[in-house]
This record gives structure tokens, C-alpha cells and sequence, in this order.
């Protein structure tokens, strides 16, 4: 019987290509793993480069809007950075108002096109207008009262003064405090809350709006009454230059601008005042050397009046040099053609309503913005606006306030009496849009006018043509979000 030796011989073979065949794949793992690795880690890079690119290119729009004369290149490719770029971004303008811009900018590397991050952001510049209240100067002896109501956001560069339990709709902010009165029970309502801020920039004239006027407006000298027309046109009357009246379209740029002489003098006498006084007081603002205007009607568009003195809003037409040919053409003061506002007394809610939604009125005087309410050109003594009279448009008083005349006229010429005030009745003085003043002025103590004032919502986004901005106010990204 024979025997036969199994061999062992070629055993090892399979064992050994099954190892290698692991290593092999283990190798393979292991190097997809390792170029996985590798392009994640190319993508993540470009991924976070698009995004400093596309933020590069929020950086330049931003500096194109704080530089003057400032040029930039929209919808083209810029790349980034301007020396050896590895980056590109493309920027374009979503909105555009002059206050506030929305812009989107799309950001990639050069060696991956593909990967982009866009960021949409929007920009706003600070404004006056932004507030329905604004005043560098709150007196003293000026309080927030019980009953009145702010609709729209409130801005003292001094203190809020309270007294009992007036309501605020809108955003507070003040520099030095919040003072109570100790004679009342104070319970004020600040219903969007209260912020102590740093003081605003404040500006002590307005030269620069006469410069945009003398570019692509219309500039007058002396005394010019100004009658808003609600088709877009305004009549004009300057009896400095020309006697006649004349009808003409809003300027091209929106800017007019009446120079001249000005004053703030102060000349008190004691006791008073006599109404020879006020006549005379009243006759001193109707010199026809200084640079005051007169303006009153309907406007249709937009415009920026500025005076070297005072803005006087007048009931009645006020090209008409008499108060009894002016007595036939009231007008209750300054309305839009287009443009109204509705105003929720509970809410707050303000809307703005009409069919163009497009007026918009700036006045801008060096001293005093006024509603008259005591005397006429021909110096009769009449007393004008002693019913309810309606103001739409953002008022700037520089280095004066907002009133009332006949308090302006006392305070600056005779002694001031709080129990002799007028007019009375004076009805409502009903404001849709911003006041700014130097110094809170009265337009009412007892008798004269109730306030009814509430913001032109629009004016938080956009502003009348060139009007004045804070001292040293430039452009900020307001909001940012990636798309």
C-alpha cells in the first residue's frame, strides 16, 4: 500500500494575495480618503475666500458712498485683490434712495469659479429726518404733558422733560436725561423704549443748500412768497426784483434758496406787548431786504426750500400783498397733491396713503420756521391762521424753532406773557412729517394751537432733495444677511 504526502506547497499564495489585496484596498481607502480630504479642504478655502471677497466688495461700495466723487463700476467683474488676485466679486445696486441703499455682491476665487457666496446688505445715512422730533435745545421750562402723543421717533441733543403722562410711540433717545416734574403724577408711556445716546451733529447754517441751488435750482433775494400748485408748478413772488408774479416748474434739481439780510434780534419792552407793538414786530419780518419766505398750497413733487432767515407758513396765498385780496384764497396751510397719511391715535400705526405716495417738502430756514398767525404785507394787523392749519414736509429751524409768529414775535421783541397768547382759538396745527429746531418753540400756552404731529414714515428711508444731514454723519451697513 503506498502512502502519499499531502504537500503544503502553494498554501501560502492565496493567504498572501488576500493580504495584499487588502493592503491594496486599505490603501486605496486610505488615499481617496486622503484626496477627499484634500479637495474638501480646497473647497472649504474657496468657500470662505468667495465669502471675503464678496464682504471685500461690500467694503469698497461703502467707501464709494463715504468719498466724494467717488466713482464705481457696477455689474463688472472686479477682482480682488487689485495686486496678484486670487478672488472676483460682482456688485449690484438693489435700491437706491438718498438715504438708504441695498446692494448685492456675489464674491468666488479665480481657480473655482463655481463656488460663490452672495451677501445681500443694505446702507443708511443718518438723517434729521428720520425723527418727527428732533431739537438740539429742550428749554427748562418746555414739558412733555399730559395728553400728548409723539407718533414717530424723538430725538433731544439736552433732556426730556416730562410732565404726567404724555405717550410715545416712537423710539426715544436723549443725551443728558429724563426729568420729571415734581408738580405732577408722572406716568409717560414709552411704548418702543428709551435710549441715552451720544449728541447728534448739529449744523449752524445752511450755505450749502444755497450752493445746490446756485448749480441746478432757482436763488432769490429778499422777501419771496412761494404758492405751491398742485400741478407741479409754483407761482413766485419777489417784489425785491420784479413786482409781477410768476408761474414756474419745480426747479430741475429740487433746491430753492432765498438769500438776503438777516436778523434775530431781540428788543424787549416792559410792560407789553400793545398791538402797535405786534404790528410793528411783524412789520420788521416783511422788510423786503430780508432773506425770509412766505409759502403756503398743494405740492405736487419734490422740494427743499431754504431761507438766510425764516420760513413763514402762511393760511392764505401768500403772493397776494394784501390780507384782504389774500382772505379770498385760503389754503389751510401745506398739503401733497398725491400724498396722504393715516394715523392710528391707539397703535401708533401710521400708513401713507393717496395715489403717487411720490410729495415730499423740505423747508430749511437759517433762523426761524413759523406758522403765521398775526399780521400782512400791508402791515393791517390782520390776524392770520386762527383756525386749524396743516403743515406736510420736514421743518428745520437752524438756530431758531418752530412756533407759532405771534410767540416768536414776543419772545424776540417784547416781554414774554403766557396768559396773552395767540391765537385764540387757534384750532389744531396737524404736522405729517419731521420738525427740527435749535430750541423747542411754543405754539400754544392755554390758548392757540393743539398739537397733532405725526412721522412721514417715508422720511426713515429717504429725505427731501439735499437736505441737511448731521455734522459729520457718513454711510454704515445697517443690515446683512447672506442670500
Amino acid at each position: 500500500m503506498k502512502f502519499y504526502r499531502l504537500s503544503s506547497k502553494g498554501v501560502a499564495l492565496p493567504t498572501v494575495i488576500m493580504v495584499m489585496l487588502v493592503g491594496v484596498t486599505i490603501a486605496t481607502m486610505l488615499l481617496a480618503m486622503t484626496t477627499s480630504q484634500a479637495r474638501t479642504g480646497v473647497t472649504y478655502e474657496d468657500n470662505i475666500s468667495a465669502l471675503h471677497s464678496a464682504e471685500a466688495g461690500l467694503n469698497e461700495y461703502l467707501w464709494y458712498l463715504n468719498k466724494e466723487n467717488a466713482e464705481l463700476d457696477f455689474e463688472t467683474v472686479t477682482n480682488y485683490p487689485k495686486a496678484d488676485p486670487v478672488a472676483a466679486y460682482f456688485i449690484e445696486e438693489l435700491e437706491s434712495t438718498n438715504m438708504q441703499k441695498t446692494v448685492k455682491v456675489t464674491g468666488w476665487t479665480l481657480r473655482n469659479p463655481d463656488i460663490k457666496r452672495t451677501i445681500e446688505a443694505t446702507f443708511k445715512q443718518r438723517s434729521f429726518t428720520e425723527y418727527v422730533y428732533f431739537s438740539d435745545n429742550d428749554p427748562a421750562d418746555i414739558w412733555w404733558q399730559s395728553g400728548e402723543k409723539c407718533f414717530g421717533p424723538y430725538h433731544t441733543n439736552t433732556s426730556l422733560r416730562i410732565s404726567g403722562s404724555p405717550e410715545f410711540f416712537g423710539a426715544v433717545s436723549y443725551v443728558e436725561g429724563i426729568e420729571y416734574s415734581g408738580s405732577a403724577t408722572n406716568d409717560p408711556k414709552f411704548y418702543a423704549g428709551t435710549q441715552q445716546v451720544e449728541p447728534i451733529g448739529y449744523p449752524s447754517n445752511n450755505s450749502e443748500l444755497k450752493a445746490h441751488a446756485e448749480a441746478d435750482g432757482y436763488v432769490y433775494t429778499g422777501r419771496t412768497s412761494i404758492m405751491l400748485n398742485s400741478d407741479g408748478t409754483i407761482t413766485v413772488w419777489n417784489p425785491s426784483s420784479n413786482s409781477n408774479k410768476v408761474t414756474r416748474p419745480l426747479p430741475p434739481n429740487g433746491v430753492i434758496y432765498v438769500d438776503g439780510t438777516a436778523t434775530n434780534e431781540t428788543t424787549k419792552t416792559n410792560p407789553g406787548p400793545t398791538d402797535q407793538q405786534l404790528r410793528d414786530a411783524a412789520a420788521k419780518r416783511f422788510n423786503q431786504d430780508l432773506g425770509n419766505v412766505f409759502i403756503s398750497g398743494t405740492l405736487k413733487g419734490r422740494l427743499t426750500v431754504g431761507a438766510k432767515n425764516d420760513i413763514y407758513i402762511t393760511d392764505y396765498d401768500p403772493t397776494y400783498g394784501k390780507d384782504t385780496e389774500a382772505a379770498s384764497h385760503e389754503t389751510n396751510g401745506i398739503h401733497y397733491a398725491s400724498t396722504d397719511f393715516e394715523v392710528d391715535t391707539v397703535t401708533g400705526e401710521i400708513r401713507v396713503t393717496g395715489t403717487g405716495q411720490e410729495d415730499m417738502l423740505g423747508l430749511i430756514a437759517d433762523n426761524n420756521v413759523a406758522v403765521l398767525t398775526y399780521g400782512w404785507f400791508n402791515n393791517s394787523g390782520a390776524k392770520m391762521a386762527t383756525t386749524g392749519i396743516q403743515v406736510y414736509g420736514a421743518v428745520f429751524a437752524i438756530n431758531g424753532s418752530f412756533g407759532n409768529s405771534y410767540n416768536i414775535f414776543k419772545e424776540q421783541d417784547n416781554t414774554w406773557n403766557p396768559t396773552n397768547s395767540f391765537p385764540s382759538p387757534g384750532g389744531k396745527l396737524t404736522v405729517r412729517g419731521a420738525i427740527i429746531q435749535r430750541k423747542r418753540g411754543i405754539v400754544g400756552i392755554g390758548t392757540g394751537f393743539t398739537k397733532d404731529y405725526a412721522h412721514d414714515i417715508r422720511m426713515l428711508y429717504e429725505s427731501p432733495p439735499y437736505f441737511l444731514a448731521p455734522v459729520d454723519s457718513g454711510w454704515a451697513i445697517n443690515t446683512w444677511k447672506e442670500k
